[in-house]
């Protein structure tokens, strides 16, 4: 007989090794959606903003409110003391939509 015929197991062993690679990445991806809350989310780019802009910002110069937008689960505004806005835009895992823009004068944050 040939190995071909002797071990058809192996012609599906790519197929399952793809199928159980894809299964673990959807659990993984659910996972974070289920268990990063927009309180995390909100207190994490709250502490990005204050390590951008320095010792004058504190973490209650940003607000949260939800996202309008498709694909925008949270938006993060905050007032520097000087009144310019840093916006957020925060993904459905947790990750940045669209980059915040620099401040007009980016040398300064």
């Amino acid at each position: 007989m040939s190995a071909r015929a002797e071990s058809p197991w192996l012609l599906w062993l790519p197929l399952a090794v793809v199928t159980l690679i894809g299964a673990v990445m959807v659990f993984r991806l659910g996972w974070i959606a289920a268990h990063v809350d927009e309180g995390a989310l909100l207190n994490h780019y709250a502490q990005l903003y204050v390590a951008e802009t320095g010792a004058e910002a504190s973490l209650s110069d940003c607000v949260g409110r939800p996202g309008v937008q498709s694909g925008v689960r949270l938006v993060v505004s905050c007032t520097t003391p000087r009144g310019d806005k840093r916006i957020y835009l925060i993904g459905r895992f947790g990750g940045l939509v669209q980059p915040p823009p620099a401040s007009k004068n980016a040398s300064e944050t």
